[in-house]
């Protein structure tokens, strides 16, 4: 009694009485003699495909891809393709890789070279993408071929013509130099925006700095003038006091010096009056004093004779009186002049 075992990646399927029966992935089975049966690999599996076709403008370009695919319905995949004699999946991959060259080939005739080119990951896999996927998963009462698709991609577009690749990668690199030398040059002159922006706004900040420095310079000089006017309105009150003070200080002086100038004048003045006055008395009774000598010298001249200004004598002494007088002013003349002499030693 045979028994069919499957590995872990391949599934198990076992046909009997008219149905298909999936046992899964690495399953034993006892099997009648004469059950068929079939080992499908659940493995990722890849078709490639390769072909030659012209673009719309006439170039011949060389395309290559590849298909990566999964069996998910084992016996969908068993129906439609015979892996009894193990060639199973080679006939699957043929099929994928035709349907691709005939889909590309639509599309690259309706294409230039550029956008071939271009739209290799876009257009081209997409649109081959779009198509398998349509076949694969079946429509309406059409069965899918029990796969999905995992990778569909047109990996590689190339110019088969060696003279034309030349030129056209000459042309792409000068292209591509000019791009360069475009790009550095927008480059450059970004950069020299930007640094004249940088320059603008330095010197902007720097005009504001200076500004705001004048600013304070400004309201300091304002509080400085403001503080100093406080500073004179203070002081002035006490500065003309203290000149109304020194006036007044100066006005004593003067009046003080004016007094003592008075006074002095005054003493001067009293001291030549009493001088004066001396002189005046002295001349008053100097001839009081010469009167006796002049009685004495009388009495010399009258020997002996013994005269008074009192008494019986006085008749006589009367009759003197005119020669003293006159003996007097010739004193008072002789003293007179003898004094100026005295008071300039």
């Amino acid at each position: 009694m045979p028994f069919i075992t499957a590995n872990p990646n391949e599934y198990l399927i076992v046909g009997r009485r008219g149905h298909i029966t999936n046992y899964g992935v690495a399953a034993r089975a006892f099997l009648w003699p004469g059950t068929p049966y079939v080992l499908l690999s659940s493995t990722q599996q890849e078709a490639t495909f390769e072909m030659t076709q012209e673009s719309r403008d006439g170039i011949p370009l060389r395309f290559k891809g590849i298909v990566v695919y999964r069996i998910v319905e084992p016996e969908l995949t068993a129906q439609l393709f015979n892996f009894a004699d193990g060639n199973g999946h080679s006939a699957l991959q043929t099929l994928l890789s035709h349907m691709c060259l005939g889909e590309l080939r639509a599309l690259v005739a309706q294409m230039t070279m550029s956008e071939c080119i271009e739209q290799r990951k876009t257009t081209l896999t997409d649109s081959l993408s779009t198509a398998l996927q349509l076949v694969v998963q079946g429509q309406g009462d059409r069965p899918g071929w029990g796969i999905t698709l995992d990778i569909v991609q047109v990996a590689q577009v190339f110019i088969v013509d060696q003279e034309l690749r030349r030129h056209l990668e000459a042309e792409v690199r000068n292209q591509i130099k000019g791009q360069s030398d475009l790009s550095e040059l927008r480059m450059r002159e970004e950069f020299n925006r930007a640094q004249a922006a940088s320059d603008r706004r330095l010197q902007q900040e720097g005009l504001e700095t200076e500004k705001e420095r004048l600013a304070i310079a400004s309201s300091k000089l304002q509080l400085q003038n403001a503080l100093e006017r406080e500073e004179i309105e203070v002081k002035t009150p006490l500065r003309l006091l203290q000149i109304a003070r020194q006036q007044e200080i100066v006005q004593a002086e003067v009046l003080l010096a004016q007094l003592t100038n008075a006074l002095r004048a005054l003493e001067v003045e009293r001291d030549m009056l009493l001088a004066q006055a001396q002189q005046q008395l002295r001349k008053d009774i100097l001839p009081l004093e010469q009167v006796p000598l002049i009685a004495e010298a009388a009495a010399k001249v009258w020997q002996g004779a013994n005269l008074s200004i009192y008494g019986e004598t006085a008749p006589i002494v009367a009759t003197l009186g005119p020669l003293i007088d006159m003996l007097t002013r010739s004193l008072h003349s002789s003293e007179t002049e003898f004094n100026p002499a005295q008071s300039h030693n």
